[in-house]
């Protein structure tokens, strides 16, 4: 696709159709279950695209690091997907997008870059941002769901995610796209199915294989999936982070239009005002070399 701006566009509305499917999905399925399906159909495409443009197989090295990469990729998603079944689907989209304030912090343990004070001063308003907009419940949500581990496992997983997005950074100047989605996702499939064999063989756990009739939504979630993860590398392959970044904001509008249709939730006002806090501490980060305070000598932490 030649413009990235209609890639990440595409990328976010796919990335909240495909977290209404997996809520759907989930209501059935177990959420272990779910995420093992999410990675497996994707890996099958991911594979196919790359057995046609690489030669030679990844190297060891490269399988060690990506199995690291795969246990932060399971738990991150594993962790957002369960959060859907215990609060709204545009509050947990709100506090997904802290995942871009933890992401500086991230980047400053593992690749050692350094830390900005506005960094600092976005990931505190993010913060506040984001339990103002999960101050009063939506409505609509699981009468059963727990909104406090809900909203905690929302957290885990954007923390999860900011570190994936760093280490696939770390990993950009060795590896091609190709290669990076591939294991994105077969690694990420392998642990959940090992996590679904045990549950199956150690308890009783209920709807941890799909039935013939959830098929058609288990792989519409992994064609959905691949469609986001390889429009959003196209995206970002092709235009700066920081031209990017505002597009990603869509996911908060599209969430709220999808949980009400899916769902008939209906978000508090406070999660626009919350969401809108978040989105603002986000762009501080995304365009912090615009501000002149950033540039200043003696202004890191």
């Amino acid at each position: 696709m030649r413009s990235p701006f209609v890639a990440i566009t595409l990328a976010v509305l796919l990335g909240t159709l495909l977290d209404a499917i997996i809520k759907q999905t989930s209501l059935e399925l177990s959420v272990v279950a779910v995420t093992m399906w999410r990675f497996a159909f994707a890996a099958v495409f991911a594979i196919a695209i790359f057995s046609t443009r690489r030669k030679s197989m990844p190297t060891l090295e490269a399988w060690r690091f990506h199995a690291m990469r795969g246990i932060v990729q399971a738990v991150g998603a594993l962790s957002f997907f369960w959060s859907l079944t215990q609060i709204a689907l545009a509050e947990a989209t709100a506090i997904g997008f802290t995942m871009a304030l933890f992401v500086p912090f991230m980047a400053r343990v593992v690749l050692g870059e350094k830390l900005s004070a506005s960094a600092g001063v976005a990931a505190a308003l993010g913060f506040v941002g984001a339990v103002f907009a999960l101050s009063s419940a939506a409505n609509g949500v699981p009468a059963e769901g727990n909104r406090l581990l809900g909203s905690i496992a929302a957290f885990v997983a954007a923390l999860m995610f900011a570190l994936a997005v760093v280490l696939v950074r770390l990993r950009t100047r060795t590896d091609d796209n190709a290669t990076i989605v591939m294991f994105g996702n077969l690694i990420p499939a392998v642990y959940m199915g090992l996590v679904v064999v045990i549950l199956q063989t150690t308890s009783e756990t209920p709807g941890a294989v799909a039935a013939e009739g959830q098929l058609v939504w288990i792989m519409a979630v992994g064609v959905v999936g691949f469609g986001m993860a390889w429009l959003t590398s196209q995206a970002y392959r092709h235009a700066e982070a920081q031209k990017l970044a505002p597009f990603e904001y869509l996911a908060l509008p599209a969430s709220v239009v999808a949980g009400w249709f899916m769902f008939g939730e209906e978000p508090h006002w406070r999660l626009y005002v919350g969401g809108a806090i978040i989105i603002g501490a986000c762009l501080i980060v995304a365009f912090e070399d615009k501000f002149p305070v950033a540039r200043r000598p003696g202004r890191r932490l």
